[in-house]
């Protein structure tokens, strides 16, 4: 099947450039030449030269750009987010999903470095709660002051109590047809569907913004059997944007990807067979990778599932065998996206796609 691939590209971080425009050019020449490229992510680093030549590059070509951008994480940048806070009032590199603080923030930074640049879109990533791969009090998300007003429908106390004792109650539930979790304890289900609202309400405000300026929006989320326990309502979320990229990461020992952040709950109660009972071929199966498919077949947004494709040493043990059979599994998508840095992809799984 021939596709239409989205490519992302890991340009650098706030501080700093991660490669020259010489090694872009040279590196997408090459891509360009052998499939066929719809979109690029790009981002995050500031340097305007830099943007504007890579904008061009790929405007010339018809190629549409987006900007990628990190939210809900601090990035070694000028913004003074507002940190989690977890129940027992440590402090997380995660920030605050409810305090408008920290989206004004976000705002400001894309205005400062990026508003004047023409890009056709914004990609929003980082737009969550941690994961229990930040820490098991990090993995049920913020207790500040501000999140706590939200909160007025649940027994919080009991949340805790559960929480402190690593209770099996935290992980009962069944998914619906589309992804989200129904947790079997009442007050565990009210708990997490706040959190779910709470970044969807961040989402909507989000992409109202940069809808105002006449871009697209596309997110970053994770794989579907994952993505609501982080807060990731899909359904919900997919209303406000353009489209979904699900990290569908099989081969990354490192935090969003699904082996690694699935180990975690293994290791974080006791018994996990509430959780581990809804993959009874393991969570990499084909058979669970097409049902994880399936919850967001019909979502109001394009769907582009993203697979690995840069091999890194003790991080990610991906291969042209391993994409062709990713490509394989979502066939009935008509555009993939390559990541999470095309510079770092080798011959080999060029020559696959």
């Amino acid at each position: 099947m021939d596709y239409q691939y989205t490519l992302q590209l890991h340009s650098g971080t706030f501080q700093k450039s991660n490669y020259s425009w010489e090694e872009i050019k040279t590196k997408c020449d090459q891509i360009l030449t052998h499939i066929q490229v719809k979109q690029m992510i790009i981002g995050w680093n500031t340097d305007t030269e830099l943007n504007q030549k890579i904008l061009d590059y790929f405007h010339e070509k018809d190629i549409r750009v987006l900007l990628w951008f990190p939210l809900l994480l601090q990035e070694n940048d000028e913004r003074e987010l507002k940190k989690m806070e977890g129940y027992h009032g440590n402090s997380f590199d995660f920030c605050c999903p409810t305090h408008l603080h920290n989206a004004h923030a976000c705002i400001a930074l894309y205005e400062k470095y990026f508003a004047k640049l023409p890009f056709d879109g914004i990609f929003l990533d980082k737009i969550r709660y941690a994961s229990f791969s930040q820490g098991y009090e990090a993995g049920f998300g913020c207790f500040c002051e501000e999140c706590m007003k939200q909160m007025h429908s649940v027994d919080i106390d009991a949340v805790k109590a559960l929480i402190d004792t690593h209770d099996i109650r935290l992980l009962r539930g069944e998914y619906d047809r589309c992804g989200r979790y129904h947790f079997a304890d009442s007050q565990v289900n009210a708990f997490y569907k706040r959190r779910s609202q709470l970044i969807s309400d961040l989402v909507f405000k989000l992409a109202a913004y940069f809808n105002s300026r006449k871009l697209i929006v596309g997110i970053d989320l994770f794989a579907p059997i994952l993505a609501y326990h982080v807060g990731q309502n899909i359904k919900e979320i997919a209303k406000y944007v353009d489209f979904i990229k699900p990290m569908m990461y099989t081969h990354t020992n490192a935090p969003a990807a699904i082996p690694y952040e699935y180990n975690v709950y293994l290791r974080n109660f006791e018994s996990s067979e509430a959780f581990s009972k809804h993959f009874p071929g393991g969570p990499l199966s084909s058979e669970s990778l097409r049902y994880q498919m399936d919850f967001i077949k019909n979502v109001p947004a394009t769907v582009i599932p993203g697979i690995e494709i840069n091999p890194i040493s003790g991080v990610c043990d991906t291969n042209a065998e391993a994409v062709q059979k990713h490509l394989h599994i979502f066939r009935e998508f008509k555009n993939i996206a390559l990541c999470w840095d095309v510079m770092r992809m080798d011959d080999e799984i060029l020559a696959v796609l």
